[in-house]
């Protein structure tokens, strides 16, 4: 939510698992307009603590141009989210402009991470702050969007998730 990255356009999003050093090195230099280091569904479950590392590394040595940078954390129904957060934010260089919050149902799912935010930047000293993009993968998510969008100032962006979002409805992709 820099204000270097706040105005940055978000033509082409390049995926990168978390749990890849190589892909995070060749993503760094593919000139997306964003990129987004996933610790969510690219990466297994016994590897997730792992990843946390990995990204903060990429995130501090790798040379990301002018891409906005992002780190997927895991949903806040899963066990793996708060030390996501905590290890990712505490650790990265002011570098990391965002973290994007899958499966966000409501405006309290935003206002949790951006309460924890706020208390991690308070505590480490960061002199900018972490946006939020929510991806709605859920009915209730979808039925929840404007109040999702207007849940907090850190808010930079709203992804719809088609496939979790049918799988969610027991649809067809």
């Amino acid at each position: 939510m820099s204000e270097r990255s706040r105005n940055l356009p978000r033509r082409a999003c390049l995926s990168v698992p978390g749990s890849s050093p190589k892909m995070m090195a060749k993503a760094a230099g593919l000139g997306a307009d964003m990129v987004f280091l996933d610790l969510e569904d690219a990466v297994a479950p016994l590897e997730k603590e792992a990843a946390r590392g990995q990204v903060v590394e990429a995130i501090n040595t790798l040379d990301w141009g002018e891409a906005v940078l992002c780190v997927r954390v895991n949903a806040w129904d899963t066990e793996w989210t708060y030390r996501d957060v905590i290890d990712v934010v505490e650790n990265a260089s002011e570098r990391l402009d965002e973290l994007m919050l899958p499966k966000a149902q409501s405006a309290a799912d935003v206002q949790a991470l951006d309460m924890l935010l706020t208390q991690i930047e308070k505590v480490t000293g960061r002199k900018s702050s972490v946006g939020i993009e929510a991806q709605i993968e859920t009915a209730r998510g979808l039925i929840n969007v404007e109040e999702i969008c207007a849940a907090s100032p850190r808010m930079q962006g709203i992804s719809l998730g088609p496939a979790d979002l049918a799988a969610n409805r027991r649809m067809k992709t």
